[in-house]
């Protein structure tokens, strides 16, 4: 089916090739399948085709060519599904055993949670290198992505942009926002940067920071395995 050129057994055909499952492991051919599925604009293999090209497996690492992937799965849809939810394609693949289900749906949640490191690394590496507008832009778009998919640093990143005005228009509110998220999502370091912001801002700032994050995690509630 993969090589008759169906994208979804091409991306389970990859999934189990980087995975180990029942073949042995081999990022080259898990590049090889999510490239051909990607190239169908499976939004799936998309992404993940893209963590790959962050990481260097299977691949040569090239951060562009990750940056083009995950624009690419965003546009497809990938950001606006925080659960899984693949029923046809479930319901065909029930024919080949439950247990090609069950691999599927757990690599898809551990895809989104490397994903949202890869997008996060990626956007480092832009905001490390943000002598201009555009670098800047870029690297809080990757940082946004991430924190959908539930990344704490990626949160504190932006909660930091906020509070310095770095690329963004400075805001107490939002910048209390983003760490708040970040500590939600257990990323410690930012539980710092909120007590700093909490002791010069008005209470009802604080409120309305606060009000916004429970409304962020209404929108993308954090995945299983979050916390960074």
């Amino acid at each position: 089916m993969a090589e008759a050129g169906d994208a979804s057994a091409q991306f389970n055909l990859g999934m189990l090739y980087y995975e180990g499952n029942g073949v042995a492991q081999d990022f080259g051919k898990a590049a090889q399948w999510l490239g051909r599925a990607a190239q169908a604009e499976h939004h799936e293999a998309l992404n993940f085709y893209g963590v790959l090209h962050a990481t260097g497996k299977g691949v040569a690492q090239d951060f562009g060519k990750a940056l083009e992937l995950f624009r690419k799965a965003d546009k497809c849809g990938y950001n606006c599904e925080p659960v899984y939810d693949d029923l046809p394609t479930d319901f065909r693949d029930k024919q080949y055993g439950m247990e090609l289900v069950a691999a599927k749906r757990d690599f898809v949640r551990k895809a989104r949670l490397l994903a949202a490191e890869a997008r996060c690394n990626v956007g480092l590496a832009y905001h490390g290198e943000a002598t201009d507008a555009t670098s800047r832009k870029v690297a809080r778009e990757l940082f946004l992505s991430a924190a959908t998919l539930g990344n704490g640093k990626a949160m504190h990143l932006l909660g930091t942009m906020c509070r310095d005005g770095a690329g963004v228009p400075a805001s107490e509110v939002r910048a209390y926002m983003w760490f708040d998220l970040a500590v939600t999502a257990g990323f410690a370091k930012a539980g710092e940067a909120r007590r700093e912001l909490i002791d010069r801002m008005k209470d009802k700032d604080v409120a309305r920071a606060e009000k916004l994050a429970a409304r962020w995690l209404r929108c993308f509630p954090l995945p299983e395995g979050a916390a960074q």
